[in-house]
């Protein structure tokens, strides 16, 4: 049963066993019946109130994800990124040949005065630096 370009609603496709969804006749996603899949054929998925909560993973397959606001936590486990670099500051051009499994600091705001029970590493345009838990910065020795 085919829908009209005015259609918008759900749509049991008997056949495939899913539901879809449709607005202006078009297909934006559908619930498969095996697997409790859902998919969105178009424009992703937005939530705006209450979060996304995913407990049994989640995978980005062709497209990056992107956190615009707020902060991207890890609760328990490890964050592994794997054959690829760690970017700390905009991710831009580092070098000639490009590294993989490398962490690149970009140039930033230095740190100063005490931080406790803390140290940290960072950059700035020519020297890699350390701060200790005194509030001590330093170069990074070769």
């Amino acid at each position: 049963m085919g829908t009209s370009s005015k259609h918008t609603g759900w749509r049991h496709d008997h056949a495939n066993n899913h539901l879809e969804v449709v607005i202006d006749g078009v297909q934006v996603g559908s619930f498969r019946g095996s697997g409790n899949d859902l998919t969105l054929d178009t424009n992703g998925l937005t939530v705006t109130g209450g979060g996304l909560t995913v407990t049994a993973g989640l995978t980005t397959a062709g497209a990056a994800l992107t956190v615009t606001t707020g902060d991207l936590t890890v609760t328990a486990g490890d964050a592994h990124v794997v054959a690829q670099n760690l970017y700390m500051g905009a991710e831009t051009a580092f070098a000639t040949t490009e590294p993989t499994s490398a962490v690149i600091l970009k140039q930033g705001t230095q740190a100063a005065g005490a931080i406790v029970t803390s140290s940290g590493i960072m950059a700035n345009a020519t020297v890699l630096k350390k701060i200790i838990a005194d509030g001590t910065v330093s170069n990074v020795q070769a």
